[in-house]
C-alpha cells in the first residue's frame, strides 16, 4: 500500500463522486498531478479550497487512491473576477497537459508564484506572469525555448528584429515582430510590460500550446478571452 504524508498540493478540479464523496484533482510538488477520492468530503465542515496551498496525505492501492487528511498551509487568497478566470485557465492547462504522477516541481513553484502575486499586479504584469507560467510548463514538458539564440545558433542581437518559427525558433527578419532586446529580456527573466511585445508573446505561446492541446477548446476561454 502507498502511504504519503504532508505533501504540498493545490486543488485544481473537483466533482461529485458516489454520494457524499468527491473526486479531486491535485497538483502536488513531489508527485505532480494526482486524482484522489475524498470519502465523505461533502459532509466535512472543512472545505477544500482552490488557489490555496494545502498539505495533503493520501494512501491506497492501485491508480485511484484516497485522500486521508489535509490542512491549509498558505495565506487566505480570494481571487475574483478576471483574476479568477486567469487562475482557472492555469488550472485547466495543468489538468490538460501534465501527465499523472510525474513530478514538475518547477512548474509547481511557478504556479504558486503566479497565484500569490496575481491580485497585486497591474494588467500588463498579470499578462507577463501568465506567459512566464506557460513558458515554465512548456519547458518542463520538453518544449522549452532558448530565448538567447536564433535558429542558426547565433546569439540574439538586441539591434535586430526576429520572427518566431514554431518548428525551429527565432529567425532574423527586417520587419520581424519581436525586437532582439525583448528576447534577451526573456532569456534574463526581465519583466516585459510593453503591449506590442506582450501581444507577440501571447501569439507565440498559443502556437506552442495548440500542438499539445489539440482541437478541444479550453473551457476557461469561453468565459474570458485570456490576455
Amino acid at each position: 500500500m502507498t502511504k504519503i504524508e504532508n505533501t504540498p498540493a493545490f486543488l485544481i478540479h473537483r466533482r461529485m463522486y458516489q454520494g457524499s464523496s468527491l473526486l479531486l484533482d491535485f497538483f502536488t510538488k513531489d508527485f505532480g498531478r494526482l486524482r484522489l477520492i475524498a470519502r465523505g468530503a461533502r459532509k466535512s465542515k472543512t472545505s477544500l479550497q482552490m488557489f490555496q496551498c494545502l498539505s495533503i496525505s493520501f494512501k491506497g492501492r492501485g491508480e485511484l487512491k484516497s485522500l486521508s487528511q489535509w490542512e491549509i498551509t498558505d495565506q487566505p487568497r480570494r481571487i475574483l473576477g478576471d483574476d479568477l478566470i486567469l487562475a482557472m485557465y492555469a488550472n485547466e492547462l495543468i489538468l490538460r497537459l501534465l501527465p499523472e504522477s510525474d513530478e514538475y516541481s518547477k512548474t509547481f513553484s511557478s504556479y504558486w508564484a503566479f497565484l500569490s502575486n496575481l491580485i497585486d499586479l497591474d494588467s500588463s504584469e498579470k499578462e507577463f506572469a501568465l506567459r512566464n507560467f506557460e513558458n515554465q510548463m512548456l519547458e518542463d514538458l520538453g518544449y522549452g525555448l532558448d530565448f538567447g539564440f536564433d535558429i542558426n545558433g547565433e546569439p540574439i542581437n538586441k539591434e535586430f528584429q526576429y520572427d518566431f518559427n514554431e518548428l525551429q525558433g527565432f529567425e532574423i527578419k527586417n520587419n520581424g515582430a519581436m525586437p532582439g532586446k525583448t528576447l534577451l529580456n526573456l532569456s534574463k527573466r526581465v519583466t516585459i510590460t510593453d503591449a506590442i511585445e506582450l501581444s507577440f508573446l501571447k501569439k507565440m505561446n498559443r502556437k506552442r500550446l495548440k500542438s499539445l492541446l489539440g482541437d478541444k477548446p479550453l473551457k476557461s476561454k469561453e468565459l474570458f478571452f485570456v490576455k
